[in-house]
C-alpha cells in the first residue's frame, strides 16, 4: 500500500517536482546556462520528468531493478553525448531533494531507497554495451549487410538482400529471429553510443516493416490450427515492430492473429477481445513507464466475466530487466521473444477447447 501511494504521488507532481529539481539543479550548476543555453533548461526539465516515470513505475511495480537499470541506460546514453555523469547525479541529488520537500515524510522514505539504490551505481564504471549481432547466430553475415544498408538508406537493396535469402530457402521466422530482431536491438544500441540519430532509427525501423509485409506471402499460408490470438502495445507506446514479429511468428504457427498495432486504448482492446473470442492477449510494453497501463488492462480485462477464458501473455524491455514483473501485474506468462511466446502459448492453451 506505501508503495502505490508513493508511487501515485509521484506520478500526480511529477511536473511540480521535475521543475524544483531543475531549479536546485542550476542554482547548483550555474555554468549550464551558458554551457547549453535556454534549450539546455527545458532538456533538463525534460530528462526529470523521464526519470520520475522511471522512478514511480519502478516504486508502484516493488522492483527496484527497473530503476536501477533505466539510471544506467541513462548514464551510458549521456556519456555517449559528453555529458558528464557529475552532471546526472547532481540531476539525481536534486530530484531527491525536491521528493523531500513534495512528499509526506512515508512516501519519500519509500522513493529515497529506490533513488540511493540507482544512485550507488553511478560511481562505478558501466560495463560497454555488446552488440547484439551475435557471432553464433547463422545469419550474422546478413544482418550486418542488412544493418549497413539500412544506415546508408539503400532501403531497397535491404529488401533484396531478403528476399535473396528467401529464395535461397532460410526460414522466414529465422529471418525474423536472426536478422530483424537483433538489428532492431542493434540499432537502439547504436542511438543509446549517439552513433545514429533518431531520423536513421526511424527510417531503419519504417524500412524494416516495410519488407516484412514484403514476407506476407509467405506467413499466410500456414493450416489454421483453430486459435485466435489478439496482439497490440498498449495505449502511449509507440513501438511496434517487436509485438509485429510477434504476432506474425504466431500466424505461421497456424493461428488467426489480429494485430492491433501500437496505442491501442484499453477500450479497443478489451472491445476486440470479445468480438473476436480470442485464446490469448499479447501485450508489449517498450518502456518501464508503460508497465503501468499493462497493469491496468489486465486489471479490467480480469474484471470482465465475458473474458475469464482469455490468457494474457507480455513481453517487452521491462520484463526482461524484471523476470518477475509479469506476475506481479497478474499476466499468465511471459515471453522474451516470439519463438518463447509461441511455446508460452502452447502450455497455456493446450487444455482449452478450440473456438
Amino acid at each position: 500500500m506505501a508503495n502505490k501511494r508513493t508511487a501515485e504521488l509521484v506520478y500526480n507532481h511529477a511536473a511540480e517536482i521535475a521543475e524544483v529539481a531543475t531549479t536546485l539543479q542550476y542554482k547548483r550548476m550555474p555554468e549550464l546556462e551558458s554551457r547549453y543555453g535556454k534549450t539546455g533548461r527545458e532538456k533538463c526539465l525534460q530528462d526529470a520528468g523521464y526519470h520520475l516515470s522511471y522512478l514511480a513505475e519502478a516504486i508502484l511495480s516493488e522492483s527496484p531493478l527497473l530503476f536501477r537499470d533505466y539510471i544506467g541506460w541513462a548514464q551510458q546514453m549521456l556519456s555517449a553525448r559528453n555529458i558528464p555523469a557529475k552532471d546526472l547525479a547532481v540531476n539525481l541529488n536534486c530530484i531527491k531533494e525536491a521528493l523531500a520537500q513534495r512528499l509526506p515524510i512515508e512516501s519519500f522514505v519509500v522513493a529515497a531507497k529506490y533513488m540511493n539504490s540507482a544512485m550507488n551505481q553511478l560511481e562505478s564504471a558501466f560495463e560497454p554495451i555488446e552488440s547484439f549481432l551475435k557471432s553464433d547466430h547463422t545469419l550474422k553475415a546478413t544482418a550486418e549487410k542488412y544493418l549497413q544498408l539500412l544506415l546508408n538508406g539503400k532501403r531497397n537493396q535491404a529488401s533484396q538482400l531478403i528476399l535473396q535469402e528467401v529464395e535461397k530457402g532460410v526460414a522466414v521466422k529465422e529471418l525474423y529471429l536472426e536478422v530483424f530482431q537483433p538489428v532492431q536491438h542493434e540499432i537502439g544500441r547504436l542511438w543509446q553510443l549517439n552513433k545514429v540519430s533518431v531520423a536513421q532509427e526511424h527510417y531503419c525501423t519504417a524500412a524494416t516493416q516495410m519488407i516484412m509485409s514484403q514476407l506476407y506471402e509467405h506467413i499466410f499460408n500456414s493450416e489454421r490450427n483453430g486459435y485466435r490470438l489478439v496482439a497490440t502495445c498498449i495505449s502511449g507506446d509507440l513501438h511496434e515492430v517487436g509485438i509485429r514479429m510477434v504476432a506474425d511468428f504466431f500466424e505461421m504457427e497456424g493461428w488467426d492473429t489480429f494485430y492491433l498495432g501500437a496505442n491501442t486504448p484499453i477500450e479497443s482492446i478489451i472491445r476486440t477481445l470479445r468480438e473476436q473470442e480470442a485464446n490469448l492477449l499479447i501485450v508489449s510494453a517498450t518502456m518501464a513507464y508503460h508497465v503501468r497501463a499493462v497493469s491496468d488492462l489486465i486489471e479490467a480485462i480480469r474484471r470482465d466475466t465475458t473474458l475469464k477464458s482469455v490468457k494474457i501473455m507480455v513481453g517487452g524491455y521491462p520484463f526482461n530487466v524484471a523476470p518477475e514483473l509479469w506476475q506481479a501485474i497478474g499476466a499468465d506468462a511471459f515471453a522474451n521473444n516470439a519463438a518463447a511466446a509461441i511455446e508460452k502459448a502452447n502450455d497455456l492453451l493446450r487444455a482449452l477447447p478450440l473456438k
